[in-house]
């Protein structure tokens, strides 16, 4: 386990991952494979520490095959879409297989070209890498709320990084702002608690099936990759049509161009329903 230093002190190794959350992890199960000398300092107490804050129903999107880190796949009691806590449990066993060791409380505070590599100060020393891996992830500084007239909403308005459940919910109308898949989950959830959700959708979707006669759409989709886009868009509408149905009937407006374009185009993935259409 690696040792406190006090302040003034300077480490020097090969690599430093910054963030122990699941490309952490990751970075650090590959780095050992090679051998190679490398430090992760994480600002929290724990690993996967987003994780720990997501909503309770949040299960991931994509199937477990193609979800698991490096030199480890998830344990074949999980199901295919494992849930939030299950995921945290496998980021821990994933910790104890390699015997990572992050350094926690280390938040980094600046780094700056040093030499042949980098020096990063931190709140606990500074640390000498000759490379730098930053896995500080894309999700922890939510966007403000701010739209006209919220200051006198006589309501309750809050992010969704800080929505945790719909149970207290219960009996109540509920406006989700946006579609997207985390939008489209806490919808089901506020449903599924007894609340009444309505849904406020500002851009044009494409909405696709998770799964297709029990085939994760992921799956499917790298097959229809080796086509062009448009063509494979083209191939495709027809059976998503039938399992999705029309979206516009809902009060939905399609995207002019389908979802594997758009993943190419816009680099964004499509809604992966799970329920929120039938709802």
């Amino acid at each position: 386990m690696w040792k406190r230093s006090p302040a003034h002190a300077c480490h020097m190794n090969n690599t430093l991952v910054i963030g122990a959350s699941l490309s952490g992890l990751a970075s650090a199960a590959c780095l050992q494979k090679y051998a190679l000398d490398y430090r992760i300092i994480e600002k929290d107490d724990k690993i996967a520490a987003p994780w720990h804050t997501h909503y309770d129903r949040l299960h991931l999107h994509t199937h477990k095959n193609g979800s698991n880190l490096p030199r480890k796949k998830f344990p074949s009691n999980i199901p295919k879409y494992p849930g939030r806590q299950q995921l945290i449990e496998y980021a821990e066993e994933y910790r104890r297989a390699f015997d990572i060791q992050p350094l926690f409380r280390t938040e980094a505070l600046s780094i700056s070209k040093a030499d042949d590599g980098w020096l990063t100060e931190t709140t606990n020393g500074s640390y000498r890498s000759k490379y730098l891996i930053m896995a500080t992830g894309a999700f922890s500084k939510p966007l403000p709320l701010d739209f006209p007239g919220l200051e006198t909403f006589p309501g309750e308005a809050i992010h969704s990084s800080r929505y945790r459940t719909g149970k207290r919910f219960q009996g109540k109308k509920v406006l989700v702002v946006g579609f997207g898949n985390s939008a489209c989950e806490i919808a089901i959830d506020l449903v599924e608690q007894g609340a009444f959700p309505t849904m406020a959708v500002r851009s044009p979707v494409n909405v696709v099936p998770r799964d297709i006669l029990g085939l994760p759409i992921v799956k499917i989709s790298l097959l229809l990759g080796l086509l062009p886009p448009r063509l494979a868009d083209k191939l495709s509408g027809p059976l998503l049509r039938l399992l999705i149905g029309d979206i516009t009937a809902l009060g939905l407006k399609k995207m002019p161009y389908g979802p594997l374009e758009q993943i190419r185009r816009d680099l964004k993935a499509p809604i992966l329903d799970i329920g929120a259409i039938e709802h």
